[in-house]
């Protein structure tokens, strides 16, 4: 059996164990990754300093991050896939 055969089918939705972000897809990582970059930028031209709140800078960050990892692996999946 090949790898293609054996992968979770698309339709089906997440497991109720799975993250918040299991199911967001292309369309949604690329949304949260606008969110983050919007979030980061709106606090740095704030006018407020990173010590008085780094925990702002740190969700921000986390978006960012989770929004970049959703779209690298669903660009990486979709390419594997045409392969």
């Amino acid at each position: 059996m090949k790898n293609r055969g054996r992968g979770r089918d698309a339709a089906t939705p997440p497991p109720g164990d799975a993250p918040w972000w299991a199911g967001l897809g292309l369309t949604g990582g690329i949304v949260l990754v606008a969110i983050g970059v919007g979030l980061l930028l709106w606090l740095v031209w704030g006018g407020r300093a990173a010590t008085e709140d780094w925990h702002q800078y740190y969700g921000a960050a986390k978006v960012l991050a989770i929004g970049c990892v959703i779209t690298g692996t669903t660009l990486l999946a979709s390419r594997r896939e045409r392969k």
